[in-house]
């Protein structure tokens, strides 16, 4: 599956010739990734990364690798899916090298727009402290709906509270782009 957003984003299945890239990134800014990112303490290896992606489809996650300029920039997933209750979370992560250039946001607005053509409702969830993340889903139009107290561990070992903002399908969609190409 691919997901063509523009001339320099591509979405595409993460396959495990990407698990190289994955494990440079944690490796070269595992420090940043890690107060953040719960499964940054896993990735000690390239090994690990493989048996992650190899595992993501049976963790009921849609793990995307996104291509920057024909570069590796980072990974974002439909995670926690229910095809019964018709929703799914959306995670994300971005190398960062790569951020401040709207990559993330125009990612997550092409994965909420593929994802609505099987779910209804897309959450969002951001540790309190993680104000880059947290500018996405204000920006997309999604809803703030709440904190989870102590919703996340770090790869630290402390707990993040995390604010959850939610998007349903009738919730302005019109206002998504109309370039993206599902390939």
């Amino acid at each position: 599956m691919k997901i063509v957003i523009d001339n320099e984003i591509l979405l595409r299945n993460t396959t495990q010739a990407d698990a190289k890239n994955i494990f440079e990134a944690f490796s070269t800014q595992g420090q940043y990734l890690r107060q953040w990112l719960p499964v940054a303490a896993d990735f000690t290896s390239i090994g690990y990364v493989e048996t992650f992606i190899e595992c993501a489809p049976f963790d009921r996650c849609n793990l995307f690798t996104i291509i920057y300029k024909n570069e590796y920039a980072g990974s974002i997933c439909l995670s926690d899916m229910s095809m019964t209750c018709k929703r799914a979370e959306i995670g994300y992560w971005l190398s960062k090298p790569m951020q401040g250039k709207g990559i993330m946001t125009r990612s997550v607005e092409a994965l909420a727009k593929y994802a609505f053509e099987k779910f209804n409702r897309l959450s969002i969830k951001c540790a309190v402290e993680n104000v880059r993340s947290k500018k996405i889903p204000k920006k997309l139009g999604f809803t703030f709906e709440g904190i989870e107290r102590d919703g996340e561990i770090s790869a630290y070992g402390y707990y993040n509270d995390l604010e959850i903002y939610s998007l349903l399908k009738r919730d302005n969609l019109n206002s998504f782009c109309k370039t993206i190409k599902f390939i």
